[in-house]
């Protein structure tokens, strides 16, 4: 009989402590496409000429440590973008960049277990440029910039340990091009989905 409530005990713990939860300590590793589509009119140059920047997609990477069962902090990172530039659908130019973004984000439903995770998150990122080339000198000498991340994400659970997730940041990225003192408003939205393992 001891036995048996030794069992049963022991059966109710387990239930009363969900697989799925987040701990302090907790490490995920997510991998997966990753597109940067910035806004439209990204720089006026003047007399009704409109540059826009067109979206790329590469391999994107995050790491997420959890700082407690309900607070994590994000780093995103990414294979380098190369965006073209165009007027009226004409090409005039690439640059390449890199935007490393890192930030808090918050887990509701940690407690809960569930195989559904979501999290919204606030960050700063970081953009700098390189390798400009083009038909205009304006194209060139983008400076580097700082700006806000908000994003939001969600991950679905297949056991304790690997995931599905599909995440979105909508990113403050505002270059100055220092060639006619004016700013490259790219403001991207930025779309990942991928897999991961929580360690």
């Amino acid at each position: 009989m001891k036995l048996v409530k030794t069992l049963l005990a022991a059966s109710v713990a387990m239930i009363a402590v969900p697989t799925m939860a987040y701990e302090a300590g907790d490490i995920m590793v997510k991998a997966g496409v990753i597109n940067v589509n910035p806004k439209d009119d990204n720089l006026n140059l003047g007399g009704g000429t409109k540059v826009q920047v067109e979206d790329d997609t590469q391999l994107g990477l995050t790491l997420t440590y959890m700082v407690t069962p309900h607070i994590g902090v994000e780093v995103l990172a990414a294979t380098p973008f190369k965006h073209s530039a165009t007027i009226d659908g004409d090409r005039i130019g690439t640059t390449q960049h890199l935007p490393p973004t890192v930030s808090v984000q918050y887990y509701p439903l940690s407690a809960s277990g569930s195989e559904w995770q979501p999290y919204v998150g606030l960050g700063v990122n970081h953009t700098f440029f390189y390798d400009e080339k083009g038909a205009l000198d304006t194209l060139k000498g983008l400076d580097r910039s700082w700006g806000l991340a908000y994003s939001a994400g969600l991950n679905y659970h297949i056991d304790d340990n690997w995931m599905a997730n599909v995440a979105v940041w909508k990113v403050d990225i505002d270059a100055e091009l220092r060639a006619v003192g004016k700013d490259v408003e790219i403001d991207p939205l930025v779309i990942m989905v991928g897999a991961g393992y929580k360690f």
